[in-house]
């Protein structure tokens, strides 16, 4: 806790910080900014930035992670993203604040940030320019903003809070004429289902596959935000995984539940340009009798390889004459390989599973992808978990699943074997764009 308390003296300090990068450099150059290219941005911002994906298109800055401070007019950011298009800079996206990132604070210090940020962009477009105010009302969730167009720039400055919490405020720059017309606008998607073949990339190796937009969610347990952000990019939204966590109330610590996320989708299918479809749910793990269902199919397999036998017992405990279950441990104990199997006998339902698969990347459309994170599989953990990822293709030869995972550079494009990838899916959900042709 006070970790968190720490980096938001840090992040709300409006006094100058010593020795750190300015923003401001790049930004006073106005029009010159556009021609940049991403490694002007690392020359003049030096051990600041890094790159999200081998491909150069996206590079970020994040508190957390670096040594080396970032300010805005003076006063330190939390995340800055430069998207690069064509090997110049396209847009910069600044996050002044975001509970994800700094933790939650209260309503008056969040006031005074907003007031800050708002005063000093007046002073930097000039006071001449009046700004342009857009809301947005999405799942019970308020969306402002205020956009300044100028003749070698917009801004666009948005921010979400209540009385109760306070949620994010960034700061997005773009070129002359880019930035969307209206809040509502940029977030929703605006290529169309019918375009998205083209993107399909077809390997020697058999491996087809398409390449969605990186994004990092950082130290933060906001894998499902930033799952449904990259897919929405790829489909031409502008919305960020600030703006999904707000809509679907998520946790930075324990995460985002997948009932919410749902909820949240299906309700602003239209606003946000998508046809929501949950394609398939692992559901056999949803009471007591089931769990007691498991241990028994688990030890039939064990005893034949002479593993150790699961005993319901061991991972149930009492408070208050209530019993619980401690899914985690009981999940952690298990042997994969005997996991596994036991869901390779539902055979329809992987069946169908990987037909699903299958026929949406052909359509060019990336899945959402909910698993079970078991260290036998994931070599990155040490535990089991929870995690959600993106599915971007299969090889037509192996039959191995090609996916992503939301943690920037090296994690673009990996494989996994088909019966690893049924063995740990709980859910598999499509988000395709609302529109057949792009506008």
């Amino acid at each position: 806790m006070r970790s968190v308390f720490c980096l938001l003296s840090l992040v709300f300090a409006l006094s100058f910080a010593a020795g750190a990068a300015e923003l401001d450099k790049l930004l006073l150059t106005r029009a010159e900014l556009w021609k940049m290219s991403g490694d002007t941005v690392m020359t003049n911002l030096p051990d600041t930035f890094q790159w999200m994906d081998a491909a150069k298109t996206r590079m970020r800055y994040n508190a957390r992670e670096s040594k080396t401070p970032l300010t805005l007019f003076g006063s330190r950011v939390v995340e800055a993203i430069f998207d690069i298009a064509d090997g110049k800079i396209f847009t910069l996206n600044v996050s002044v604040y975001n509970r994800g990132d700094a933790g939650d604070i209260e309503k008056k210090a969040f006031d005074a940030a907003l007031d800050k940020v708002q005063e000093k962009l007046v002073a930097f477009v000039g006071k001449d320019i009046q700004p342009q105010s857009q809301n947005m009302s999405a799942g019970g969730s308020r969306l402002r903003s205020q956009a300044w167009r100028t003749e070698t720039g917009d801004v666009v400055l948005c921010w979400s809070s209540s009385r109760t919490q306070s949620e994010f405020i960034t700061v997005d720059f773009y070129p002359p004429g880019k930035a969307p017309k209206s809040l509502r606008e940029g977030y929703k998607t605006s290529v169309g289902s019918d375009d998205l073949v083209e993107r399909l990339k077809n390997d020697d190796d058999g491996s087809r596959y398409v390449m969605v937009p990186m994004v990092d969610q950082g130290a933060k347990g906001y894998c499902v935000a930033a799952t449904v952000e990259r897919i929405l990019r790829y489909y031409g939204s502008n919305i960020d995984q600030h703006v999904i966590a707000k809509l679907a109330e998520s946790d930075s610590t324990r995460g985002t539940s997948l009932n919410k996320i749902v909820d949240a989708l299906e309700g602003n299918q239209a606003k946000l340009g998508i046809r929501f479809k949950q394609l398939y749910r692992y559901d056999d793990l949803e009471s007591i009798n089931d769990f007691k269902k498991l241990c028994n199919n688990y030890n039939s397999l064990a005893r034949r390889t002479k593993e150790k036998k699961l005993e319901l017992s061991d991972y149930t405990f009492v408070v208050d004459k209530m019993k619980y279950l401690d899914y985690g441990s009981l999940m952690k104990a298990l042997n994969f390989d005997i996991f596994r199997q036991l869901r390779e006998k539902d055979r329809r339902g992987s069946r169908a599973f990987f037909d699903e698969v299958h026929d949406s990347i052909d359509d060019g459309i990336p899945l959402c992808w909910s698993t079970f994170i078991f260290p036998a599989v994931d070599k990155s953990s040490s535990d089991f978990g929870m995690h959600m990822r993106i599915i971007t293709g299969y090889n037509t030869k192996t039959g191995d699943i090609i996916y992503t995972d939301s943690w920037g550079a090296g994690h673009e494009k990996k494989v996994m074997k088909a019966e690893d990838a049924w063995g740990i899916t709980v859910n598999l959900i499509s988000l395709q764009p609302r529109n057949k042709t792009s506008r």
